[in-house]
This record gives structure tokens, sequence and C-alpha cells, in this order.
């Protein structure tokens, strides 16, 4: 009878053991996540900025753009667009994608975007920047004409960003964002794609 006693007490041992372990584990997994989840939401704070003044400069040159997020979702307006501040409700740790679309029609510039996106390469997370744009159509025998897109990579870094990294951001950031504007005031597509085909790689093609 007390081997019988024994048993269970070895076996109620063994999962009290385990049992701390895995609280132990869970505890350090939430802590984890919580940490990478309130710099994520410091660092898309900072971006989503980033992106509405570069949205708000290209309107008073009235070029349209699109933004995602929508910015009634992630800003509070005391006058449209420029007095505005970050909502507090908008979940920014939970954004991994922001986008800057160009709508405007002539010279085929619809589509021309901006992306930031987070993404997993080998098994850590990225963020990264993009430049879209549209480089004609193809036929597809099944689907019909599709417009085919490239994809160049202007930015690649580990998250988190620290402040050199921000400051390459930035930096890449701008002269993007000089060049797109000044072929806009010139009306010229072509000083916007050729800056970007020949500074930096494409990365993908893809039908829309």
């Amino acid at each position: 009878m007390a081997s019988k006693d024994k048993s269970k007490e070895d076996a109620g041992d063994w999962f009290d053991e385990l049992d701390a372990e895995l609280e132990e584990k869970t505890s350090e997994v939430f802590r984890d996540l919580g940490e990478r989840n309130s710099k994520m939401a410091e660092l898309n704070r900072q971006f989503v900025k980033d992106f509405w003044r570069i949205w708000i400069r290209f309107e008073k040159l009235n070029v349209h753009f699109s933004m995602k997020p929508d910015h009634s979702s992630f800003a509070r307006f005391n006058e449209f667009p420029e007095d505005w501040e970050l909502r507090e409700d908008f979940d920014f740790s939970n954004l991994n994608k922001i986008k800057l679309m160009d709508k405007t029609q002539e010279d085929n510039r619809t589509g021309d975007s901006l992306v930031l996106e987070y993404y997993s390469k080998e098994d850590t997370l990225h963020i990264g920047l993009f430049f879209e744009y549209c480089e004609g159509e193809k036929y597809y025998k099944y689907s019909g004409w599709k417009r085919i897109f490239a994809r160049y990579s202007l930015f690649d870094a580990e998250f988190p960003l620290g402040d050199d990294g921000m400051d390459e951001f930035h930096k890449i950031l701008k002269s993007v964002v000089k060049r797109w504007y000044e072929s806009h005031l010139k009306r010229n597509r072509d000083i916007i794609l050729q800056y970007i085909e020949d500074e930096y790689e494409k990365v993908e093609e893809y039908p829309e």
C-alpha cells in the first residue's frame, strides 16, 4: 500500500514541476509579446506620422493620394488635414502595413505606391519599405488582361529599429519623396521611375 502511495506522490511531483515550467514559459512569452507590441506601436506611430505628412505635402500640390489605414481611423482632426493628433483608441501595435497610393490618372500613375510592411524572413520579423508601380499589361489566357506591377525594395531591417535604423529609413524616405514630388511638379513620371530603377533592386512582379 505504501508503494502505491509513493507512486502517486512521484506522479504528482513530475507534473508539479512541469506545471511550474509551463507557467514560467507562459509568463516569458507574454512578456516578450508585450514588449514587442509596445515597440511596434511606438514605431508605427512614427511611420503613420511620416506617411500622413507626405500625404499633406502632395495634397498642397493638388496631387491626391489614398492612404491605408484610412486617416479617420488613426487621427482626430481639429481642422482637416493639417491640425490633427493621433487617436488613443487606434491599435498601432496591430498595424502590419501602411500604404500611400497615387490616384493620378494621367501618365498611368494610378497605383504608384509607397508601402511599409512587416514580414517574416527566416523566422525573423523585418520592416520593409517598398515602391510599387505598374510596368504595363499582360494577357492571360483564362483571366484576360491584367496590370503587371513591379515591387522595388528601398529599405529592409530587422525589427525593432534602433536610432541608426530610423535615421537610415528617413534618409531613404526623404530621397524617394523628393523625386516623386519633383516628378509631379514637372509632370514627368519618368523622374521617379528612373530613380527607383537605378538605385534600388526589383524584388517582385505580380499581376493585378
